[in-house]
Formats: structure tokens, sequence, C-alpha cells
């Protein structure tokens, strides 16, 4: 037994199961400590004194591993992948402590401490950047949630951490910044980037455009994925895309639109490299994300008088408050709205003048 005095109180310390348990008795009595500790380790034995009956709290790199298995079972490749990557980096910050021991002041110090990071390659040393670290608090959320689900007796330290804002990551990009993008991009993300430009269909979407779901006669796409069942819609074509797609779809020699070239079983995953030559040969600044385009399809479908819930429905949203974010009219949109206002106002004042001169009028030919 190992019963120590700290101020005028005894407090106890013993290893459990490999876990450290070190608390104050609340005796000054050293003898009525002893009996609080004997009571504290027959406590723990009998599975109680708030550690859960059934299962005792894991530390954070050994649950990882339970809940990377139950990411790959439960969300799509992409996604688990998403996580995999989030959990190696909350590992180095989180090694070795108990699911219970970290609360909300840890994580807003892996916040910090994170966002003052370089990012990983980058020869001009920028820092990691806010959407990156939102995505690695999102995956720790997620896994203190499964941990609440398994039973252990934990409370989700990421619950009231305020998350860094990202709207000024989104561009919309201009017309004559596409010409020069798609003037400069290879073959397939010129292709796919046309898609995109005009259906506002998401990367991962046009990636995965099977042959068998292109109905080449009522000129349709037909996305049978996504989490939600506004995700699974079917889409028509604009000239441009329907060219395309009824080229590639008679020439492919893979039940995919845009097979892997490295194996056609499989859809192309990534065009980021490609993309990124593309802005760079383009000598567009500031850049943009191969998903801009999707926002830029929204923006632009608004500008031409698509009502919302339309857009909706084209965009695979669930709710209006969702298109919301994916609107951003452009600079010139706006002028010409401040423009319909002062046109407006013009009208309204001169026809009250007229209005009133009629009154005045009227008013002197009775009297």
């Amino acid at each position: 037994m190992a019963v120590f005095r700290r101020g005028r109180v005894y407090w106890y310390h013993f290893t459990f199961r490999g876990r450290r348990i070190q608390e104050s008795s609340g005796f000054q009595n050293k003898t009525a400590a002893l009996r609080v500790e004997a009571k504290r380790k027959a406590d723990l034995l009998d599975r109680r004194g708030g550690i859960p009956k059934l299962k005792l709290t894991p530390k954070f790199d050994e649950f990882v591993k339970t809940f990377l298995e139950w990411s790959k079972q439960q969300h799509r490749p992409k996604t688990h992948e998403l996580h995999a990557g989030n959990c190696a980096t909350l590992k180095r910050f989180f090694r070795g402590k108990w699911l219970d021991e970290i609360n909300h002041g840890m994580v807003e110090d892996f916040k910090l401490a994170r966002a003052r990071e370089k990012r990983w390659g980058d020869e001009k040393g920028s820092a990691v950047s806010a959407v990156t670290v939102n995505r690695a608090l999102s995956t720790l959320r997620l896994l203190f949630h499964y941990a609440e689900r398994c039973g252990f007796q934990v409370s989700n330290p990421v619950k009231h951490v305020e998350f860094f804002g990202e709207t000024g990551r989104t561009r919309i990009i201009t017309l004559e910044e596409e010409r020069a993008y798609l003037a400069t991009a290879s073959q397939p993300l010129k292709d796919i980037a046309r898609v995109m430009l005009d259906t506002g269909m998401r990367p991962e979407e046009v990636f995965r455009i099977e042959v068998a779901n292109v109905d080449l006669d009522q000129r349709t796409i037909f996305n049978p994925f996504g989490k939600t069942a506004a995700a699974k819609r079917k889409l028509t074509t604009t000239t441009d895309v329907f060219a395309i797609v009824q080229r590639r779809a008679i020439n492919s020699n893979s039940k995919y639109i845009f097979p892997s070239p490295d194996n056609l079983e499989r859809p192309i995953a990534s065009v980021r490299k490609a993309h990124d030559g593309a802005v760079r040969r383009a000598q567009i600044k500031p850049v943009f994300r191969l998903y801009d385009l999707r926002h830029t399809y929204a923006s632009r479908a608004v500008m031409a008088g698509v009502d919302l819930p339309t857009l909706g429905a084209l965009l695979g949203h669930t709710t209006i408050q969702m298109t919301m974010r994916y609107v951003h009219p452009a600079e010139e949109h706006k002028r010409e709205a401040t423009m319909k206002m002062e046109k407006f106002k013009a009208v309204s004042a001169i026809k009250l003048a007229e209005k009133s001169q009629m009154v005045t009028t009227i008013s002197a030919t009775v009297q």
C-alpha cells in the first residue's frame, strides 16, 4: 500500500491493470486513509467505483484500431481513408492518454498546435489549413461518439470546441479563368472539369460514372451513389457533356467512363496533380480547388434564373440551406443587381411624380 500526505490530507496511489490510480482519501488520519484505499481497490475489482461494469476505458491509440475497423465497414473507401489519415495525426498528440482522460482543454491545445504546424512537403512552409484541422476534429468527435456507443463511460471533449471558419476557401472561377484552365488541362482532367462545370456533379461522382448509367437516347447520366437519397439522381446533359460521355462510352474498354489508367476495373481515383499543373500553367491566382467547379456551376445556375429547389435537386442536396452554401454571386452579378435596384427606384420616383402632378392638375381643374 502506498499512502502519502499532501498538505493535511492523505492520498493513495497504486496501479490497477496497467492504469495508475492516484486520489485523495479525504482524511487526515492515516489509518482511515488506508481503509479508503482498500475499499477503492475492492470496488475496482468488482468493476465499480466509476469504471464501467463490462468494459474498462482503453487508451486512445488502442481504441483507434477498433474505430478504424468499424469505419472500414461503415464508410466509403475515401471517407475511411480520410479518418485513417486523421487518426495518424491525432495519435501524435493523444498517444498514451486514456480516453476518459482527454478533455476539452486538450482538444483546444491540439487545435491550436495543429494550426501552427507546417504542411508536409510544402517548400514554402505554409501552415496547415483550417479545413485540415476541422476534418481532424470531426474524426475525433466521431471516434468519441463511437466510444460512447461501445459502452465506455466517456464524455465527448469535442462537443464544445469551436471549429475554424472555412468560408474563405471557396472560389468561383470566371469565364476567362475557365478558358485558360481548360486550354492547359490534360486529359482526362479536361473532360472531368467540363462535366463538373455543366452538371455540378461532385468529383467522385464524375470519377465513378458507369457506361451502364449513361442513357444516350435520353441524354442523361444517372448517379446511384451518395450518402442521402437526394444524392442519387438523374441529370440531363448539356451538348458538350453529352458529346464527352458519348465518345467515352463508345470507346471505353471499361465499365467506367473515366477508368483508372492502372486498372480498368476501377474508376480513376484522383486528378489532383493534373489540376494543380493546369492551374499553374494557366497562371490563375488565387488558385482554386477542383471542387470549386461545383460551386461555380451552382452560382452560374442562379444567375441564369434557376430556382433554389430545382438547383438543390440538381446538386443532390436534401435542404435549401445546404444549397445556399453553394451560391456565391460574382461581383459582376452584384453590380447588375445594384443597377436593377437603382433603375427600380428611378422608375418608382417618376411614377410617384407623375401621380402627384396628375392629382395637382385634377385639383386645379375642379377649383
